[in-house]
């Protein structure tokens, strides 16, 4: 959506992916108390109430919006994102939102998603990818004896576009493209200097593109934005070695 006046659409869209809402609580907006979303409402019978003007408080929505804004901004600066990419860390933030189980007593320990949907998420892309992450891609176009292999960042899930684990990625010619064929590098790897040298030379042309990432805010150092921070010069951590405790003994 580019303008307000195109706000019916995301009614429209609502109605189409999860169906007729049993009532609809909203500000009073001009975009939405006339014109072809009031239509729209009409026309599928959808009663509508409305805020009291200059009380954004009244609803509950205005809350979620703020969150929402907040968690953005916080991943947007932890993981030095464009500015101009923020449409993207938006839609992958509401992701994690919608599929994580919180304690709102409304949603009975279930979360968002599954609440609306009445089906379980499918939560692969959150717990496989880190929103603008360094991954690899397969580069169809690709002729020989160029590697087909490419380095790119991980933009979230491109929905409506191909089969299940299609990935939207920001490659070098900062064009996103939508992939099923990412794959995560390993971590060994990433300390690695011609890894390093291919990731500097990616960011150089993504910030030439897209400008200096998002700087730091006094909210960005939370336990959740460090929860979603990704820093490959981060020492690696070795698994510790399992040793099985033998049960003592049984003592008559």
């Amino acid at each position: 959506m580019k303008l307000k006046s195109q706000t019916h659409e995301t009614l429209s869209t609502f109605i189409h992916e999860v169906g007729i809402p049993s009532a609809i609580h909203l500000d009073d907006a001009k975009e939405l108390v006339h014109g072809k979303f009031k239509e729209l409402c009409k026309e599928y019978h959808i009663p509508c109430s409305y805020t009291e003007p200059f009380s954004p408080w009244q609803n509950r929505a205005e809350g979620a919006i703020r969150e929402l804004k907040r968690h953005t901004r916080r991943k947007m600066a932890s993981s030095k994102v464009p500015d101009r990419l923020w449409d993207f860390c938006a839609k992958w933030s509401s992701d994690v939102q919608n599929k994580t189980s919180s304690n709102r007593y409304a949603l009975e320990g279930r979360m968002p998603y599954e609440a609306i949907h009445g089906r379980t998420p499918d939560i692969s892309s959150i717990v496989s990818f880190n929103f603008y992450e360094p991954v690899w891609y397969n580069d169809q176009v690709s002729e020989y004896p160029n590697p087909k292999r490419k380095l790119a960042r991980w933009l979230g899930e491109a929905y409506n576009i191909g089969q299940a684990m299609c990935y939207w990625v920001l490659p070098k010619s900062g064009t996103p493209i939508a992939r099923s064929t990412v794959q995560e590098i390993p971590r060994e790897y990433l300390v690695t200097p011609d890894f390093k040298e291919e990731f500097k030379t990616l960011d150089e042309v993504l910030i030439n593109n897209f400008g200096e990432p998002v700087s730091d805010t006094n909210d960005s150092t939370d336990a959740e934005s460090e929860a979603f921070s990704y820093d490959i010069n981060a020492p690696l951590l070795e698994t510790p070695l399992y040793e099985p405790m033998e049960p003592e003994s049984c003592q008559v």
